[in-house]
């Protein structure tokens, strides 16, 4: 058997059995500079690689004090291939994006930078090829702000937008909206939306196109009261036409939809959060997912999460229909994980009938995020598996502030290190019909570019490990250091071997492969150095991990016992 080896910016999932060693590319990647930014859009290219889109502040004009769009393509490892970055001098942010049939990406969100009545929002949709040059960019507006927050591609090659307009409709404002585009990105349609009896503020947050070719909208909107959200999902005819709506009506507090997708069986499925409904009404926030009919029928609804926090999704493609005809949800939570009340990412898989098949939190105790990881869209991969993308502030090796993030995991949403298995408690929602109008209205035009940028990216989650030909034991090697050396941490001829750049605090422990304390090697004072701990004498056979804890720093590494 030949030698095998990874890199640091890959994951690799090792299985050993009969001499043999198989791997997948699990990787978990922070993308960024020397400021902020965030990926609130995902998609898996035709190479099998991901392209993210979101927004920063450390590249491109007008940086730090405003935004600037940015894209980002990977290889399957996730190591970039191109970047993209607007270049107005005001702020323009992009939330929502699709692989387009000619494989290319097609991109919406909001500028200050372009268009009509700037500094005020308006809605852009820029068109890339899969290389990432540039075919269109358009800019849609009115006087007053809009913006973007889902895009799709219609089955005739043009594409459909949603979010909200305060500069059409009818007040108050803001009223929710769908931009119907041809391939070119000409208008073809322009409506707006609002809920009545009761008038206040509307807004439309993802869109999916529906089999008798009309477009389901999920977004929220004031109807019981002025101070508070409903989630509502609004389906609509071919030619933007409102067909019935339905909205879940709050209690005691906010709750908003913000995901919908068309299920293997061309049901509706969408997803948001409610605190008024849940585990602790009133209290702390769930995240829901409902299932309905093409004729507004309810199937189920439910809400997932915990007493003591919240869990909640945020973005136009945090639900995913999965090919086994159920569905996958990501967000956060302030409930489970390491680093609470701070969020982690939240992976949630249920089946056709919303039963909860499995869930996660990442990242878990032996690969900690300590401040905020929260979690945006996610896409089922067509080889298996997931992908997700957000934001992190945890780990600090791009920069100060947040890192956009690609977190992947396998079917059952585990990886080797960085998931904790969770179980949500279930609780009923209800949705009641409502009505809502539509009006039609022309938005003027502008155009808008991108250009290439350079970004930084790291890894997370990683084992750089070395394996050699035969079987593992105490007399072989395995190892992973991190933290730019201020914890090192490895297993060699049977001992823990630790490098420690200051003195003060530490613990060691021996953890199972699920995370489970086996052993407490060392806890107290050490001082700046090298030291040597055992392991147990006693140890049934089996892959384990080491795990080492000062303040500020962690490191991770795995010992196989044979």
């Amino acid at each position: 058997m030949t030698p095998f080896a990874t890199v640091r910016s890959i994951l690799l999932a090792i299985t050993i059995a009969a001499g043999t060693i198989t791997a997948q590319v699990l990787p978990v990647k922070l993308y960024g500079g020397a400021r902020s930014e965030r990926a609130y859009a995902l998609v898996q290219g035709s190479d099998q690689g991901f392209c993210l889109a979101g927004w920063t502040t450390s590249f491109g004009p007008g940086t730090p004090n405003a935004s600037n769009v940015i894209v980002t393509k990977t290889d399957a490892a996730g190591v970039p291939l191109w970047s993209r970055m607007s270049v107005g001098t005001n702020t323009d942010e992009a939330y929502s994006m699709v692989r387009t049939s000619d494989n290319g990406y097609a991109i919406t969100g909001w500028t200050r930078s372009y268009g009509p009545g700037t500094p005020n929002k308006n809605i852009f949709a820029i068109k890339l090829d899969p290389a990432g040059n540039q075919i269109w960019g358009w800019v849609y507006g009115g006087m007053q702000d809009e913006e973007a927050y889902s895009i799709i591609e219609t089955r005739d090659s043009g594409f459909a937008i949603t979010g909200w307009t305060a500069s059409f409709g009818a007040q108050p404002m803001p009223n929710a909206f769908v931009l119907r585009l041809n391939r070119q990105g000409w208008p073809v349609w322009f409506r707006t939306y609002w809920g009545i009896p009761m008038h206040m503020e509307d807004e439309g947050h993802s869109i999916v196109e529906t089999p008798d070719l009309g477009f389901a909208v999920a977004g929220r909107m004031k109807a019981t009261t002025p101070n508070n959200y409903d989630p509502f999902l609004l389906k609509v005819d071919p030619m933007g036409r409102v067909q019935w709506a339905e909205i879940v009506p709050g209690v005691t507090d906010q709750e908003d939809g913000w995901s919908v997708a068309l299920d293997v069986s061309g049901k509706l499925v969408v997803s948001g959060w409610t605190r008024s409904f849940g585990t602790n009404p009133g209290v702390s926030a769930d995240a829901f997912v409902a299932r309905f009919g093409l004729d507004g029928s309810l199937l189920w609804s439910s809400t997932f999460g915990w007493l003591r926090g919240d869990e909640q999704v945020l973005d136009d493609r945090s639900l995913v229909a999965t090919s086994d005809g159920g569905s996958a949800i990501s967000g956060l939570t302030t409930s489970v994980g390491p680093g609470i009340p701070n969020p982690n990412f939240l992976i949630l898989k249920l089946n056709q009938n919303g039963q909860p098949m499995w869930c996660r939190s990442h990242p878990s105790p032996y690969w900690p995020g300590l401040q905020t990881d929260v979690g945006l869209p996610i896409i089922e991969q067509p080889g298996g598996g997931y992908a997700v993308a957000g934001y992190s502030d945890s780990y600090n090796l791009l920069g100060n502030g947040d890192d956009m993030v690609l977190s992947t995991f396998d079917l059952m949403g585990n990886r080797p290190v960085c998931t904790e298995s969770q179980e949500p408690e279930v609780e009923s929602l209800p949705w009641h019909e409502w009505q809502m109008v539509d009006s039609a209205y022309y938005i003027s035009e502008d155009t808008m570019r991108l250009v290439p940028v350079v970004v930084r990216h790291d890894s997370v989650c990683y084992d750089t490990t070395s394996m050699g030909a035969e079987e593992m034991n105490h007399d072989q090697t395995w190892t992973m250091q991190r933290n730019g050396g201020e914890l090192g941490l490895r297993v060699v001829r049977g001992m823990v071997e630790l490098n420690i750049v200051r003195s003060g605090q530490l613990s060691v422990e021996l953890l199972s492969i699920s995370g489970r304390q086996v052993a407490t090697l060392a806890q107290g004072d050490f001082t700046a150095g090298r030291h040597e701990l055992g392991l147990p004498l006693n140890l049934a056979a089996g892959l384990y991990l080491v795990r080492a804890q000062a303040e500020g720093t962690a490191a991770t590494t795995k010992a196989i016992i044979y």
